[in-house]
């Protein structure tokens, strides 16, 4: 059995889901998610999510711990490093690189951490790719710019504000990319695409339109509500080139691209900090 702790939004359900499910497969074992983070208040620190992976394609048992059950791991996680409900190995993320002794722990395992780092499941890609096709039926509007995105040679440009900006905790760690940098990665992409068209989705539109200029023809998927970005990340997956925040909803987007000769554009610094070290970028994407 392989048990992971979700928390944060879509993106980071993504990568612990990912984790998670590559190891399963690898050891023949049933994979289950912890989604008890979604049923408990939290700090003004931590932004409000709700659990979302059921929009896409996955092969999962979801499970609720109880309240007891809650206090007492709060009380023995750090004590003891084991999961008190089914005395499982428990393992925390200790650092935001890619670690190779999780990959062998064995057996019977509770994975708690982010985990941001394609190393983890990159040898199951055909697998990780087909449990994030959305499922949920789309829309008839974005039926139409899905029909536009294929048509055209079309770049995903992501800007992510939202709590960056209104978070102090958030913006402390994340901090946000530069109008310098979207500008900068505007031009590479243009003078490597011929024809680029731009589809621009951010959690703060307004902001965007008046910020970030375009010499190249652009439209602002800002259509779908707050509640809907299963919709906008099925959207960005179906782009050709990317530009991407410092976010794992838009990294998602880039990465479940395949169109063959896709360039992704990436800040060169992934975190606020520079002291935190991530392995979260790819190789071949291009750092700005």
């Amino acid at each position: 059995m392989v048990t992971v702790k979700l928390m944060g939004g879509l993106g980071n359900q993504m990568f612990q889901y990912a984790i998670g499910r590559s190891l399963a497969h690898d050891l023949g074992e049933e994979l289950y998610l912890d989604v008890s983070f979604y049923d408990r208040r939290h700090s003004l620190d931590t932004t409000p999510r709700h659990y979302e992976l059921y929009h896409l394609n996955v092969k999962v048992n979801v499970v609720r711990r109880g309240f007891i059950c809650r206090i007492l791991m709060f009380f023995l996680e750090n004590l003891v490093k084991k999961c008190p409900f089914v005395c499982r190995k428990y393992i925390r993320e200790k650092i935001l690189a890619y670690s190779t002794p999780v990959i062998n722990k064995g057996h019977n395992m509770y994975l708690d951490g982010y985990w941001q780092c394609e190393k983890y499941f990159l040898h199951n890609e055909a697998i990780i790719r087909q449990d994030f096709q959305v499922i949920t039926l789309q829309s008839e509007a974005n039926k139409r710019w899905s029909e536009l995105i294929s048509r055209t040679t079309s770049v995903c440009l992501h800007v992510r504000r939202g709590d960056y900006v209104t978070n102090a905790a958030a913006n402390s760690t994340h901090g946000l990319c530069s109008l310098a940098y979207y500008h900068e990665a505007i031009e590479y992409i243009s003078k490597k695409v011929q024809d680029p068209v731009f589809f621009v989705f951010s959690d703060d539109m307004e902001w965007t339109k008046s910020m970030i200029s375009f010499s190249h023809e652009v439209h602002y998927m800002d259509h779908n509500g707050p509640d809907e970005d299963y919709e906008d990340i099925r959207l960005m997956m179906q782009c050709k080139h990317f530009i991407i925040a410092n976010s794992s909803f838009s990294w998602w987007g880039a990465w479940l691209g395949n169109y063959e000769d896709k360039i992704v554009v990436c800040p060169r610094l992934w975190f606020n900090d520079s002291d935190l070290k991530s392995d979260i970028i790819p190789e071949s994407w291009v750092r700005l």
